[in-house]
């Protein structure tokens, strides 16, 4: 089954037995009344991720555990730098990826708070390439030594592996070509991190 026609479900089981309507459904998530009901007609295909999540939550759905489904269906979004701690998802949802219930949880990756994101640039050849889809989890800010990370500085969204220094942080790339980037002093203001990347892949 498509994920868009289970979230479709989801919202028609939730109808008579909790909301009684479209209306009042659309009031508890928060969002447009005329966007739910295109979405729901099938003329709006998809819907934007953070919306998405919205009415999920509203209805305490789980779209994987709630139907036995051992997998997770985990959103590929665009997304652009934010003022604060969280990314700014621009559009609509682009795909969804599916991953075990049970790896997620081996890997403590956290499914709900996780998307997936196209690398865009060659500064981490060889190992995550020009338009590979990374897996990024959001509740995983704590920066670590080593680790590869999704971060924000100033407008820019940069994937780099971190390394501590005395005055702060160092951004680095994997692609010798490319130079480190050393955030410390004022720059810390402009930093933000917005998870740890915990997976990539690509179509090759």
């Amino acid at each position: 089954m498509d994920i868009n026609e289970m979230i479709r479900d989801a919202i028609n089981a939730s109808i008579p037995n909790k909301y009684g309507t479209l209306t009042s459904l659309a009031k508890a998530a928060g969002v447009s009344q005329g966007t739910l009901s295109l979405f729901m007609n099938g003329k709006r295909p998809s819907m934007q991720v953070d919306t998405a999540w919205r009415i999920l939550e509203v209805l305490g759905y789980d779209l994987g555990k709630k139907q036995n489904d051992p997998y997770a269906y985990i959103p590929k979004v665009e997304a652009k730098a934010g003022a604060g701690s969280s990314l700014v998802t621009c559009g609509d949802v682009l795909g969804y990826y599916a991953f075990r219930h049970d790896f997620l949880g081996r890997e403590n990756i956290h499914p709900a708070s996780s998307v997936m994101l196209e690398v865009m640039g060659h500064s981490m050849d060889p190992l995550i390439k020009h338009k590979d889809t990374i897996l990024v989890d959001q509740c995983a800010k704590d920066l670590r030594d080593g680790y590869i990370f999704l971060v924000g500085l100033g407008d820019e969204l940069l994937v780099k592996r971190v390394q501590r220094t005395p005055r702060g942080w160092l951004l680095r790339s994997e692609n010798k070509d490319f130079a480190d980037i050393p955030v410390e002093g004022p720059d810390l203001e402009n930093f933000r991190v917005y998870g740890r990347v915990r997976g990539f892949g690509r179509v090759i």
